[in-house]
């Protein structure tokens, strides 16, 4: 008998929303298509992210979308605030704060004691019940599952347990191991529920993929790679215009990830060089922690170098990378941060410009770029390596070697990536 090729995709993450979240299980659900998967994307209603990209939209108008309500505790917690930290609850830059009121603190030991997994767990009861109504009404025999938040593959063991139908779990980041957990206060009890029930997904889901091989053997289970990629759409070959020598940045910026030195050197380059600076310039789009842009705006020579963009559609960000001599891209600095592979990496190689990572080279990331001319993994400390770098793209109008971008582009690109996926699914 054939396989069926109709599934339902259970996300929290979906158009409008913006971020990097949104796009593993959007590129995946296009590229399923053009292969002639029937797929149907069941997501919340009226979910609570402040981060929008409208354009989006235009990308799944073909793609079935069955939303219904959510209720989610900041709702509450607007409520008693007046809606002054919406945004800062939100992106969880209330944990970046120096001075924490009484309600700050309530906020962040509620988050990582009260609200197991995550506080869209509340969707679990009415998603899982409507999972179950589709699956009967269009003869569904496949969800997939992905997190975080991880409380949506609750919602897949659920509908599991009740139909028997077939079920992919898929995580883009770490559940019981997340570096965030620390800074929420997490108790050792609670930390033993995430891995009692990680572990009860990765026994009961029929497969389960993950983004690198590093965060698969954290996962203790038989777990299948399927990495992050990049649309051949955003390829370009295109080269900078213009004498200004353009640092960018861009994504979620906070003191898990701030390179201070790396500032701090930028400034000193600044000092000693006229040229240098005459000619620099740091475009840095998207959330910025309120301390991070403050310590920028406090050296006198980089704060006159650098922009803040503020939040940007995907598109645009897109844009930017073509503006940009060099890209920065920043790890977490935590104990997970080797195992992670960030989206980001594969657009800058789209974007054909050199890459200059803060982060840990014996890592996934480190891997990747080995023995590859496309960029360069370095320790936050290690200020001349980075320095040497960075002069060297200035001086020498640096771009990657055509051949190692080519070979990994080929490698990890969704045509590729999706491929693969598919072979998964028909085997389930």
């Amino acid at each position: 008998m054939k396989p069926s090729k109709k599934i339902l995709i259970i996300t929290y993450y979906w158009p409008p929303s913006g971020g990097v979240g949104v796009q593993r299980w959007l590129n995946f659900t296009l590229q399923l298509q053009k292969r002639g998967w029937d797929s149907i994307v069941l997501t919340p209603k009226n979910p609570q992210f402040e981060i929008r990209d409208e354009k989006l939209l235009e990308k799944v108008i073909d793609v079935k979308t069955v939303k219904i309500p959510i209720w989610e505790p900041f709702n509450l917690f607007h409520k008693l605030t007046g809606n002054k930290d919406r945004k800062n609850v939100q992106q969880g830059l209330v944990l970046e704060k120096s001075r924490r009121s009484l309600k700050d603190k309530f906020m962040i030991w509620m988050r990582g004691n009260m609200l197991i997994p995550d506080p869209r767990v509340f969707w679990v009861k009415s998603a899982s019940k409507k999972a179950i109504e589709l699956i009967k009404e269009e003869g569904i025999e496949t969800i997939i599952t992905t997190g975080p938040p991880h409380s949506i593959h609750l919602i897949g063991r659920k509908v599991k347990r009740d139909t028997g139908v077939k079920w992919l779990a898929d995580f883009r980041d770490p559940w019981s191991k997340w570096d965030v957990l620390e800074k929420l206060d997490t108790s050792d009890f609670v930390r033993g529920i995430h891995r009692r029930m990680e572990r009860s997904v990765v026994k009961e889901a029929d497969m389960v993929t993950t983004v690198t091989d590093a965060f698969a053997e954290t996962l203790n289970g038989e777990v299948s790679i399927i990495h992050n990629g990049v649309s051949l759409d955003y390829v370009s070959n295109e080269q900078v215009t213009g004498s200004e020598f353009t640092l960018g940045y861009f994504g979620l910026l906070n003191e898990m990830r701030n390179p201070s030195q790396l500032w701090q050197l930028l400034d000193q380059m600044c000092r000693e060089d006229d040229a240098f600076e005459k000619r620099l310039r740091v475009r840095i789009g998207g959330i910025i922690a309120q301390p991070i842009m403050d310590e920028i705006q406090g050296l006198e020579r980089l704060k006159h170098r650098v922009e803040f963009l503020g939040y940007l559609p995907h598109e645009t960000v897109i844009q930017e990378y073509q503006k940009c001599n060099l890209l920065l891209l920043l790890q977490n600095k935590s104990n997970n941060s080797p195992w992670i592979l960030p989206l980001k990496v594969f657009e800058y190689l789209a974007a054909n410009r050199m890459i200059l990572c803060l982060g840990d080279r014996k890592g996934e990331l480190g891997k990747l770029m080995s023995n590859k001319d496309v960029g360069d993994v370095f320790a936050h400390a290690e200020i001349d390596l980075i320095r040497s770098f960075i002069i060297d793209v200035f001086e020498n109008d640096r771009y990657p070697n055509q051949n190692d971008r080519q070979s990994l582009l080929n490698q990890y690109n969704h045509d590729n990536l999706v491929e693969k996926l598919e072979k998964l699914l028909l085997h389930l």
